[in-house]
């Protein structure tokens, strides 16, 4: 049988998940939707799409759709994933998979209450190098692991286009535009822990200047009202800690480090996941030879494509998501605790997510 897909919001990331159903067999996106209907005809056009339309609400009543892609910005993410949930879809959400923990308590809560399948868009999870990594955690290769760092490191790089720069658009800057990737990324090499605790600190110090070249495209300096670097410290529910750090744009000596580290009682990990240096190095004083392995030695996949691969596998039911929205709702809520941190010059202490949402 064909699976009947729809597409909400036409912006840059839906060409990446079309992209991903093009190499599906059994797969037809019959429509799509944008705010812009000159945008949703354009695409459609573009990509062979049957209808087009200005408002998913329009869409979600005239198809007849197995799932949706949501491929909106940040603050358009929980009204439409919830209203497909309801209308008896199966929903792929972009990252971050809300604003805030709030609305990403709803999305998963209706997700439970409709029985249908919601999964976020963190594509990092389906890099090769990556999977390795997983893998050997799972074997016992670091053993217990009780401390770990995620970077996300721009010199200069605030985006030039969109919304991301607007608080009330993006939900905030680096941290929940790059971080969440890395975030999302160490917490699930660690099994995916919840935080009990959470210190932050947010800077905005290159944003909203005028002398800030922007290399990345131009924005409104004044409407900048993000934070340009995070940085958090969080306590785990397992005893572990972690360290993160995300910017835009700050004096670090190269253009981007988006390294991870892991260290366990058995041995530690670093993983660069992409760029030239894309690999990871497992090393242990327990072995005499140190593995490094560079992306280079993986298949050549595009890992948005494989995750559409695996979101259609899933809708067949032949897999099980690999991104669980109670995952997701789990970052989310360090987020905000990294946000709530830093304006209220404290930790945080986070309550157990509640039982209706596990």
């Amino acid at each position: 049988m064909t699976l009947r897909i729809g597409i909400i919001g036409c912006g840059g990331i839906a060409g990446e998940h079309m992209r991903g159903y093009t190499a599906c067999d059994g797969v037809q996106v019959v429509a799509c939707s944008d705010i812009s209907l000159s945008r949703a005809k354009s695409f459609a056009r573009d990509h062979g799409i049957e209808n087009a339309y200005d408002d998913y609400r329009k869409m979600l009543e005239s198809e007849k759709l197995d799932a949706v892609s949501v491929c909106t910005p940040n603050y358009a993410h929980c009204e439409p994933t919830v209203a497909a949930l309801k209308a008896g879809l199966h929903v792929l959400c972009e990252k971050p998979i809300a604003m805030n923990a709030s609305e990403a308590e709803l999305m998963v809560r209706t997700a439970r209450e409709t029985g249908k399948i919601l999964t976020i868009g963190h594509h990092f999870r389906f890099m090769p190098h990556i999977r390795f990594l997983k893998r050997r955690i799972e074997e016992g290769a670091l053993g217990q692991i009780y401390f770990a760092r995620s970077n996300a490191l721009r010199r200069r790089g605030i985006p030039g286009w969109g919304q991301f720069h607007i608080r009330a658009k993006s939900g905030g800057g680096p941290l929940i535009d790059i971080g969440v990737h890395t975030l999302d990324t160490i917490l699930w090499l660690m099994g995916s822990p919840t935080a009990t605790a959470v210190s932050g600190k947010t800077y905005r110090m290159f944003g909203d200047r005028p002398d800030y070249y922007s290399p990345w495209g131009e924005y409104k300096r004044e409407e900048f009202d993000v934070e340009d670097f995070a940085a958090g410290f969080v306590r785990l529910a397992n005893g572990a800690t972690l360290v993160l750090e995300a910017s835009w744009a700050a004096h670090i000596g190269e253009n981007d480090n988006f390294a991870q580290v892991l260290l366990g009682d058995r041995g530690g990990a670093t993983l660069l996941p992409f760029g030239p240096q894309a690999g990871v190095r497992i090393h242990s004083f327990q072995e005499e030879a140190m593995l490094d392995l560079s992306a280079s030695g993986f298949p050549e996949l595009r890992p948005h494509v494989e995750e559409i691969r695996h979101w259609v596998a899933c809708l067949r039911g032949e897999a099980q998501p690999l991104v669980q929205p109670e995952e997701c709702l789990n970052v989310q809520r360090i987020i905000d605790a990294v946000y709530a941190s830093s304006e209220e010059g404290k930790e945080v202490l986070l309550t157990p997510i509640p039982a209706g949402v596990k």
